[in-house]
């Protein structure tokens, strides 16, 4: 992850802001319940003021909610409204399994054109984020998505040092099939997923990651 104070990564002549790079993630919370219209929703009022304060877009449908964020370090306000909506629903499911899918996408907004190969990319900035005392495990798997002509090679040494510097932080990792399992704090594991997604978003103009989290599970950790 680069440490630049600069604002701006230089790939070309055209300078790109973070609304025209397209700065955003999908959503899902599955609170295992049966009271789970009550959690879900409930959760997601709770998170009302960060929408407006953090002039996020959200739109919510039948599958996953859509949360889109412009102007200065979107990055930062995506994980602040991802951490507190999970640890909403977990705290209105009285410690109840809750699992959760998330989406991180950063160079390719929506249905509009992904054409950034000279684009000026957006810095980053490590998130900050409180701790909530919800312990995480989460299957996290990161993409990025380099044409056949890419000056950065291939993908796989970019996957790797990500999975070394997330292992100097304050999560257990591990390997596991098709990912690689975080746990800890809530805010410390989507912390870790920004993080590693948005710095390499630094160098690579579209970079998408993923996972899955589960919180108070109740199968054994097969370590």
């Amino acid at each position: 992850m680069s440490s630049s104070v600069d604002t701006r990564v230089q790939r070309g002549s055209e300078a790109i802001s973070n609304a025209d790079l397209g700065v955003g993630m999908r959503i899902s919370v599955h609170p295992h319940s049966d009271d789970f219209v009550d959690v879900i929703l409930g959760a997601l009022d709770q998170v009302k003021p960060l929408v407006e304060e953090y002039q996020l877009t959200v739109d919510t449908d039948d599958v996953s909610t859509y949360v889109g964020a412009e102007g200065e370090n979107p990055e930062q306000r995506l994980a602040q409204f991802a951490t507190s909506l999970i640890a909403a629903a977990e705290r209105r499911s009285e410690n109840g399994h809750i699992v959760a899918h998330l989406l991180f996408s950063r160079g390719c907004p929506g249905s509009a054109g992904c054409d950034l190969k000279t684009a000026v990319l957006p810095a980053t900035k490590p998130v900050v984020l409180e701790s909530t005392g919800v312990s995480t495990a989460a299957h996290w798997s990161l993409y990025p998505l380099l044409d056949a002509d890419s000056p950065h090679g291939d993908h796989l040494p970019h996957v790797e040092a990500a999975i070394e510097r997330a292992s100097k932080r304050d999560v257990d990792v591990s390997a596991r099939n098709f990912a690689t399992r975080l746990a800890g704090d809530l805010s410390d594991v989507i912390a870790t997923i920004v993080d590693s997604w948005s710095g390499l978003g630094e160098e690579i103009p579209h970079v998408v990651t993923h996972a899955s989290l589960s919180v108070n599970s109740p199968s054994e950790v097969d370590a």
